[in-house]
């Protein structure tokens, strides 16, 4: 999947979401900020843990950024940041969680696995796409220009 930019390559996405119209909306989120992205969306954190082994090795590319939602059927974010820790090749890319809810002691996890922000998933859609599209947008171009992963939650900490 392609869209209008002015980057020479598309911005690499992994997203690990099991609902498909939140799938949609982070599609959408991105389309409108006017970027061009290739997803490489899991549906589950079996599938999201296995590609993230796999990123960086026999062709696989390493992405721009991560996106993870934190509640996921067998398994949480918590688990695919565990995986994502053990590949070296993942070590300098933005981990972001995109949740409805996450409770105290989850942040802290999640933050302690190596996740750079945390988005709460807003309820409204034209929220949805300004605040997520933008949050992406906002921490891919700030690692590209730094080469690090410096992002705090400016959506939520």
């Amino acid at each position: 999947m392609t869209h209008a930019s002015k980057r020479s390559e598309p911005w690499r996405i992994f997203l690990a979401e099991d609902n498909q119209g939140d799938v949609w909306l982070v599609q959408e989120a991105l389309r409108r900020q006017a970027i061009e992205f290739s997803l490489d969306h899991h549906a589950t954190v079996e599938d999201a843990i296995r590609g993230a082994r796999e990123c960086g090795s026999n062709g696989a590319p390493v992405p721009h950024i991560i996106l993870l939602d934190y509640n996921l059927p067998r398994g949480h974010g918590g688990d695919i940041l565990a995986a994502v820790g053990e590949n070296p090749r993942l070590a300098g890319v933005p981990k972001v969680i995109l949740t409805s809810f996450l409770r105290p002691a989850e942040l802290q996890e999640a933050r302690r696995l190596g996740a750079n922000c945390v988005i709460t998933k807003p309820a409204s859609l034209n929220e949805f796409l300004s605040e997520v599209g933008g949050k992406v947008v906002e921490l891919v171009r700030s690692h590209s220009q730094t080469g690090t992963s410096v992002i705090g939650g400016a959506a939520t900490s």
